[in-house]
């Protein structure tokens, strides 16, 4: 018997930003400098199941690869900025591609979850 449980997390998670960047910043660089693919902040986006967000470097990366889609906290953010005293830094900097706000993303860790309009 397949039990599915459904739990509301929240009534209200906000999406702060959705980023993506079409290449490689560190992977396959092995001792060479960076690569200055950008991060393109992005209104809206077609995220494919076990793909992750099309125009994103994670995109199809390869096969069973949990990384397709990262989350970022704004809470996070902006504690660290606090505390080792940033300013002006665009959370783009974390090259993660969803920043939310509203939510503990901890407690969502292991568990299935949607967003949705």
């Amino acid at each position: 018997m397949d039990e599915r449980l459904e739990v509301e997390v929240a009534s209200t998670i906000d999406i702060v930003r959705i980023d993506i960047s079409p290449g490689h910043n560190y992977f396959g660089h092995h001792e060479k400098p960076a690569g200055t693919n950008e991060t393109i902040s992005v209104k809206f986006i077609e995220c494919v199941a076990g793909l992750g967000l099309r125009g994103d470097r994670f995109f199809g990366y390869k096969e069973n690869y949990k990384g397709q889609v990262t989350f970022f906290s704004w809470e996070v953010y902006e504690e660290l900025c606090e505390k080792f005293g940033v300013k002006n830094k665009n959370p783009s900097v974390f090259r993660r591609n969803i920043i939310t706000r509203n939510i503990d993303l901890n407690s969502l860790i292991g568990r299935q979850f949607e967003i949705r309009e």
